[in-house]
This record gives C-alpha cells, structure tokens and sequence, in this order.
C-alpha cells in the first residue's frame, strides 16, 4: 500500500512537470538559428517550464509573417530581430503591444528613452529594441601618430575635425575615405529635434529649412572642397575604364585600397562593418561623428527590433523570451558570452553586439570585449543616441525619401541647384506624402485597437 501510494505521487509529480510546460515558438533568421538556439539554452536555465522552439522566417519577416497568414498557419509566438518596415505587421494586427508587461519592470528604466518609445504607435510599444549599430568615424591610430597628431576625444566638435582631416591630407594622404550619405545622417547631429534627413520625429514631419540638413550640406560641402581631402573623390571610372589612371591611382598607387593601407586618416563606417573593419592591419578606434558644442552629443544610432505576435496563447511567457533577448541584463550577458566564446582574431572580438540597455551589470561586462574602446564609451553614453533608421517605423517613408528627396539631394551634390532655394518646396512635397501615409495608417490602427481585446478574449477563452 505504502509502496503504491509514493509510485502514485511520483506519477503525479512527473505528470505535472510534463503538463505543466510551456512551448513558444520564434522566428529567426536561418543564419542565427544555432545562435539563438543557445541563447534559448540559457533561457531555459532560468525558465525550466518554458521550452522555445525555433522557426525560420524566410525570404525576410514581413514576407514569412504574410506567408504564414495566407496558408493559415499559426504565427510565431515572438519575432526575432527584425530590421523591416514595423508599420505593416502593426497595421495587419499581428503584433502584442507590450506595455502592461513592462509597467512596473526595474529592467526598463535602463533603456534609454529614445529606443523605448522607438517602436510606439498611439503611445502603445509595438517592440523593443534587440541590437543596435553606431554609425561613426573609424580612426587610424598608427597614421594620427606618424603625422605627429595627438588623439581627439570622442567628443570632438565639427572644428576639430575639419582641423583633423585638413592636417592629415598631403601629397601621401587623405583625411577621410568618403562622404556618402555624410550629409544626411550629420541633420540627425546638428540639430537637437531632426534625425536623418531632418526629420521631426515629435512633428512627424521633414524639417529641412529649419532642422539640421542645410547645416550638414554646408559642412559637406566644406569638406569636399579641399583638394585631396576625400580619398574616394579622386577616383573616376570614365578614366579607368579608358585605361587611363585618375587621381586616386596616381596619388596612392593603380591597384591602391588607400583606407586599408593606411593612407587615409578617417573612415565613414557603422559597427555593421565589423567583419571586415577588424582585419585592417593598423590600430583602429570608434568615435562618434562630431557634434555642434551648442547643441552636445548626438549620435546616430540603428536600431533592430524583436516582437511578440498577437495571437500567442502564452503572452506571459512569450514576453518573458522577448524580454531576455531585448533588456533583460541576464539575457543580454548570456548573448554577450555567446558570441565572445567565437574567439579572438587579430586582437580582436570576432563577434558582439552593442545591447540596447545600460544596465550597469551589462556595461561592465561590455567593458570586458576586446572592442574598440570608443563603443564601449558610447555605450555608457546611450542616452545621447538619435535614432536614424527612421524608415523601420515612419509609414510612407521610402515614397517621401527616395522619390521627393533623394533627386533633389543629388542634384544638390552635383551642384545644379542650391539647398536653401529648393528646401521649403521640397519639404512641403515629402510632407504631403508623409501626412496621407499617417493617416491611412491610423485608421487601420484604429481598427486594429479596436479588435485587439476581442481576439485576446477569443485566444484566451474568456
């Protein structure tokens, strides 16, 4: 009897154990499968009763979510780092806002306010951010030493940097690689309420008359205007493909890669460039790209973003993952460890992340990758960063940018028109676009927050 009722309590305790298991599913993309697999490893050594299983989300997330919908078939419970348009699978009714979730979570207030309300529609949070990239400077060392140039601190003013590039270019070298696309992430710097292209996140509106893209063409524009200052102005492909050298070839050698090999003293990169930026053959720093001293430190910041789907039976646990891959210190750390387990090459991390939290127990641990020590600086200076990636989140975005602006920034660096004569007119047209997208959007989010509890009733069988 005695010997039948403890088989009967093992039984049941196997059984609840069994039962009393959750499974959420995540979208990945196949090339991070076998990472995120050991993130949900960790995951599951804090949350014994949550097993995460993995699916791949391909071509792209948008493209499998809509996929998913069209064969019926269940949605993931939470969306791995996604770098696409957020307003489709919010318009759609396919994301959980998170908001009740983070009420009251001492975790949060360690993102900085910038990337927490980075995904919110309706002062609702859509997402959250996963990983970021800094958009910067890469700056030779070895060559500021040889041209007897002291280092700049990471705070350095657009005068010290035009002083930096000017002392750097000779008949042997050149300050700075190129300025593509300078112009219109530097109206995100000088200018304390416009981000890329200057655009007004708090209007929702592009700014180029008053915000920071006139100021960013007139530095641009300064700087070009050197002679030999921008390494990759030299070259000229009608030249080349006559057989005949240009400028580029002749100051640092016909089949010369000048950056590399360290004839040019700055380089205009993001961290996304890592796996190449950390086999050049000189010592290297990050800085961020130089402020206006009225204004202060402002840096461009992209951001991806993770989600859990609305359709999840378990929102508790699916935000619990989602939280881990996103602000939670352990989760971040664990991810942290995981890529520094990859390995050391040339000196340096071959892989890691910038976290989009400034939890002090995950700075620290930052401190500890062999990176360079300009990220790790800004990192600590999070709170400072602009978002610029404002295509991820701005409906009618690539209409206004690439069919309205971007003709019109081109004709400006070419020199055909001015930017102070054509700014107002070139606004007014963006904006138009800008304006007709919100609002056909916002009406599809008004239906969606209407029918949002409706489904969680049905979901949850209330």
């Amino acid at each position: 009897m005695r010997k039948s009722f403890w088989l009967i309590m093992v039984l049941l305790v196997l059984s609840a154990s069994i039962f009393g298991k959750v499974t959420i599913t995540a979208a990945v993309w196949s090339w991070d499968l076998e990472k995120y697999k050991k993130i949900a490893a960790e995951f599951t050594k804090i949350y014994p009763d949550i097993e995460v299983q993995f699916v791949v989300n391909e071509p792209d997330v948008n493209g499998f979510l809509t996929a998913q919908v069209a064969a019926k078939k269940p949605l993931p419970d939470v969306v791995v780092q996604s770098w696409e348009a957020l307003p489709y699978p919010v318009s759609q009714g396919w994301i959980y806002p998170v908001d009740e979730f983070l009420k009251n979570d001492p975790d949060i207030r360690y993102v900085p306010k910038a990337l927490k309300e980075a995904f919110m529609y309706n002062n609702k949070t859509y997402a959250l951010p996963e990983r970021l990239h800094f958009q910067g400077i890469y700056i030779n060392l070895d060559l500021l030493r040889k041209l007897n140039l002291t280092k700049p601190p990471y705070e350095w003013s657009v005068e010290q940097f035009k002083l930096y590039l000017r002392k750097s270019t000779t008949k042997e070298y050149s300050g700075i690689n190129h300025l593509w696309d300078f112009d219109n992430v530097m109206a995100a710097v000088l200018n304390k309420d416009t981000t890329y292209w200057s655009f007004n996140p708090t209007k929702w509106e592009f700014d180029l008359v008053n915000g920071g893209w006139l100021p960013a063409i007139k530095l641009q524009k300064e700087l070009k205007s050197i002679p030999g200052l921008v390494s990759d102005d030299l070259k000229n492909d009608e030249l080349r493909n006559k057989g005949e050298m240009d400028d580029y070839q002749k100051k640092f050698g016909k089949d010369a890669d000048a950056f590399r090999e360290s004839k040019v003293l700055t380089g205009l990169h993001g961290t996304w460039d890592w796996s190449w930026i950390r086999t050049l053959p000189w010592k290297f720093d990050f800085y961020p790209l130089p402020l206006d001293p009225k204004i202060g430190l402002r840096f461009p910041v992209h951001v991806n973003y993770a989600f859990m789907t609305s359709t999840t039976k378990y929102p508790k646990e699916a935000f619990l993952f989602l939280k881990f891959l996103t602000y939670d210190p352990r989760g971040v750390i664990a991810r942290l460890k995981i890529d520094n387990a990859n390995g050391i090459e040339n000196g340096w991390n071959i892989d890691w992340f910038i976290p989009a939290t400034m939890h002090p127990d995950v700075v620290s641990y930052f401190d500890s990758l062999k990176i360079p020590d300009g990220v790790k600086w800004l990192l600590k200076k999070l709170d400072k960063a602009v978002r610029v990636d404002m295509w991820k989140t701005v409906p009618g975005w690539d209409q206004a940018t690439w069919d309205v602006i971007f003709p019109v920034s081109e004709k400006v660096r070419r020199g055909e028109v001015q930017p102070e004569v054509v700014a107002a007119e070139t606004q007014e047209k963006a904006n138009k676009i800008i304006k007709e997208a919100w609002v056909e959007f916002s009406k599809k989010l008004a239906e969606i927050e209407k029918k949002f509890p409706e489904l969680r009733k049905q979901i949850e069988g209330k």
